[in-house]
């Protein structure tokens, strides 16, 4: 073999080295990729899955703070209906006797 032969020989398989080195580095950054959109899906599903916790959270205080005033109109209303009757009492009693 001459020594043009084997330094083509030689130049062919550093070249075919560089060849599968590029798509090794090429297949590890397909896979640097992967996995930087799995992260990415992952923490966009978390804050949803926040996002969701949190509105469930106020649904409950604002339906707490709805009972909570339903429960305070409620009260009001007695105490209210207690006065009336009892300014009707006092007018009833305090009125001028009908004439006739």
């Amino acid at each position: 073999m001459t020594e043009y032969e084997t330094a083509t020989l030689a130049f062919r398989t550093a070249s075919l080295a560089a060849q599968h080195a590029g798509l090794w580095i090429a297949a590890a950054h397909v896979a640097v990729g992967l996995i930087q959109a799995a992260i990415l899906w992952y923490g966009i599903r978390a804050m949803q899955r926040a996002g969701d916790r949190r509105a469930e959270e106020q649904d409950q205080r604002h339906t707490e703070a709805m009972q909570a005033l339903d429960k305070r109109h409620a009260e009001t209303m007695q105490v209210l209906d207690v006065q009336r009757q009892a300014l009707e009492t006092l007018i009833t009693r305090t009125a001028p006797p009908a004439a006739g």
